[in-house]
């Protein structure tokens, strides 16, 4: 039997920064607001905690010319990305920064794209420095500005089901430690970022072995969201695809070695080789296609980054956390030698099959035919680099998952739409919950922190609705 119900006006599930956006939002426009939470902890481990913390659109500043923004969301989603919800980033997000310093988020600038940016930043050594940083301290400042409007942050409490009673009632069914609790909204504000920890998910949608992915993620984002929407009857999307990088193999059992430092940079300018030693992905794309690829191999640990001493020196040390030295000088593996053959047996590869890979790969460069290549090689805007000036390295890597890309389907108010593409009545989401932005066949990157413009959106379409 549930204990005696909860009635609020909004019921926000999950607390990262999507979900207390919406929630201060709400409370700030009148609303009695509730964020269920499933971690216990007062720190509750997510992704907002454990952020780099810079909000960017398609790596623009938010406050770039909203065409350009829109531009950058359909160019790099290759018109995968909804036109509404893209122009609802590209129109908003510009309001979300100077909304969140308002609300007490400190940011800060850093230059290039990284102009507006959590502070306080941890942007040196390796490892995961977290705890008084970035998405730690922005969580605390929006917890209590959601507190001081009279709103709650429960924490150990796990929504499992929704029922659509009526267009302005939606009752939650939740655990908490204390036994079941029925929580009765007006609207309700999915937000508890992907299904990254469900390993079943992640087995249908993103790789045959999700125990090799590396699990570059902060909470327990097991689906439950993308579960009770679908069984309201809601539209998914682009499920197939994730946010996350590669890292060196030693990564999975050394937390040294993530998030940072990245190896996508040596992957992006050499080449990505299988366990046969040859090429299956297009490294022209990117870090972060690059892992999805890695992610669906039939042994996602069996990927090797190829390349010579111009790349090391080079893209190698192109970060502000760089793959050299910081992998080597954290226990990553890193094999090198001044020939191919004698690499290749370093690195347990075919020695001649890497030969052959490695020599078509620098003809097909020198003859400005990349894309005769079979997979073929984009050169733009990451630069192939020639793989010919010993020594030579070879990089064990793994792909690591961040969050996944796909799942529930909104519009440019953050509602949720049916399998016909209509609202449902007072239901939204918001942050990586969302699948109908990120993704496209090359798993384009909008951003991470920006999508908490759709939990601004949705309690503002929430307060007009009355």
């Amino acid at each position: 039997m549930h204990d005696p119900e909860c009635v609020c006006d909004v019921a926000v599930i999950g607390g990262g920064l999507a979900g207390l956006v919406a929630a201060c939002r709400a409370a700030q426009l009148g609303k009695h607001t509730v964020v269920l939470e499933r971690g216990t902890e007062p720190k509750y481990p997510c992704n907002t905690r454990y952020t780099y913390g810079t909000l960017h659109v398609r790596y623009a500043t938010p406050t770039a010319d909203e065409d350009d923004l829109y531009r950058r969301i359909t160019d790099v989603t290759e018109g995968f990305a909804r036109p509404d919800l893209a122009r609802a980033v590209a129109r908003h997000a510009r309001r979300l920064v100077a909304w969140l310093v308002e609300e007490g988020v400190e940011l800060i600038q850093l230059g290039q794209y990284h102009t507006h940016v959590l502070s306080p930043v941890a942007r040196t050594g390796a490892g995961l420095k977290w705890e008084g940083y970035a998405g730690d301290v922005a969580l605390e400042r929006l917890e209590s500005a959601l507190v001081r409007r009279g709103g709650r942050l429960l924490r150990g409490t796990r929504a499992r089901s929704l029922h659509l009673a009526s267009p302005r009632r939606i009752e939650v069914a939740a655990d908490q430690a204390t036994g079941p609790k029925r929580f009765v909204a007006q609207a309700v504000v999915v937000a508890d970022g992907g299904f990254q920890a469900n390993a079943d998910l992640v087995r249908a949608h993103i790789s045959p072995a999700p125990e090799k992915l590396l699990r570059r993620y902060g909470g327990e984002s097991v689906g439950d969201g993308l579960r009770m929407t679908q069984e309201a009857g809601a539209m998914v999307a682009g499920l197939p695809q994730m946010y996350g990088h590669l890292h060196s193999r030693e990564a999975l059992h050394d937390p040294r070695l993530w998030p940072r430092p990245l190896v996508d940079e040596l992957a992006s300018a050499g080449i990505l080789v299988d366990a046969a030693g040859k090429r299956f992905a297009d490294e022209g794309h990117g870090g972060i296609y690059l892992s999805n690829a890695v992610a669906r191999l039939a042994d996602p640990l069996s990927a090797t980054i190829v390349f010579d001493q111009p790349i090391w020196d080079g893209p190698g040390r192109d970060h502000v956390q760089p793959a050299n030295p910081l992998v080597v000088e954290n226990g990553g593996t890193l094999h090198v030698a001044d020939a191919l053959g004698e690499l290749a047996a370093q690195a347990g590869l075919p020695p001649a099959n890497l030969q052959q890979t490695v020599d078509q790969y620098n003809a097909a460069l020198e003859a400005g035919a990349l894309d005769r290549l079979a997979p073929s090689r984009r050169t733009a805007p990451l630069a192939a680099w020639p793989i010919r000036t010993p020594p030579f390295y070879a990089m064990p890597v793994c792909s690591a998952i961040t969050n996944t890309m796909g799942g529930i389907v909104v519009d440019g108010d953050g509602a949720v739409l049916n399998l016909q593409g209509a609202p449902i009545p007072g239901l939204f989401a918001a942050g990586a919950t969302i699948g109908s932005l990120d993704g496209g066949p090359h798993a384009g990157y909008v951003g991470g922190l920006i999508k908490a413009v759709l939990g601004l959106l949705a309690a503002e379409k929430i307060a007009e609705q009355g």
